[in-house]
């Protein structure tokens, strides 16, 4: 699902977007409530923003007009945190809340509102070194976690998405479905907490992950230290 498609379904279901809803047109209660309060208002721009740049992030902005699983569960979580904000009618503290608890989850940090064992996998991890490399791990409808890995040197490039589950031995397999039938089936990788952050590699023996989504000679079985320990 190309960006400008994510964004027009965030545009229809953002029903009181100060970011994008012309305050004259408002029509509901929580719809003024946010007009006219700034500091709602400037919240909503941030989770405008952030929406957007988890689109980027996520790897979906720019994949094939299919139905990406990764780009509808983003969308989910959208519309499923949009009917709770909704709820809160005029209460302006109950929106703070809900608008401080999406721009967390869209920022790649834990649900503040819903506690989870996933929360630990939670976030960004990256560095600069050679191979230069990204992981992030978003909350997700249904218990799950959207996942994207890029690792970047000077010869090839690798590229995985795909919805990450905790398994029985407490580790998250991350699975990217075959949703555009270019990837000759389902793949996983398999994240483990490390001291620093994450440790990736294949879920399966069989299924070299990297001689699929990397460039020649290319690897995802890669450190990932958490961003926040590097910089």
């Amino acid at each position: 699902m190309r960006l400008a498609v994510l964004l027009a379904a965030l545009l229809a279901a953002h029903t009181a977007a100060a970011a994008s809803f012309d305050c004259k047109g408002a029509s509901t209660a929580t719809e003024h409530a946010i007009c006219a309060d700034p500091k709602l208002s400037a919240l909503d721009d941030r989770a405008f923003k952030a929406y957007t740049d988890a689109v980027a992030t996520l790897g979906i902005g720019d994949s094939p007009d299919f139905r990406n699983p990764v780009a509808d569960l983003l969308l989910r979580g959208h519309e499923e945190w949009s009917n709770a904000r909704d709820r809160c009618g005029t209460d302006t503290n109950c929106l703070l809340g809900q608008y401080l608890r999406h721009i967390a989850v869209l920022t790649f940090h834990p649900d503040p509102q819903a506690p989870s064992s996933l929360d630990p996998f939670v976030g960004r991890f990256a560095i600069a070194v050679e191979p230069a490399r990204e992981l992030v791990v978003m909350r997700a409808p249904g218990n799950v976690v959207l996942v994207h890995v890029s690792v970047h040197s000077a010869d090839w490039t690798c590229e995985f998405s795909g919805i990450g589950r905790l398994d029985a031995a407490g580790a998250l397999r991350v699975t990217r479905p075959d949703f555009d039938g270019t990837a000759g089936g389902a793949h996983s990788v398999v994240l483990t907490p490390t001291r620093i952050g994450l440790s990736l590699s294949r879920a399966d023996k069989a299924d070299d992950v990297s001689a699929r989504f990397c460039g020649d000679g290319g690897s995802l079985e890669q450190p990932y230290p958490r961003a926040d320990l590097v910089q």
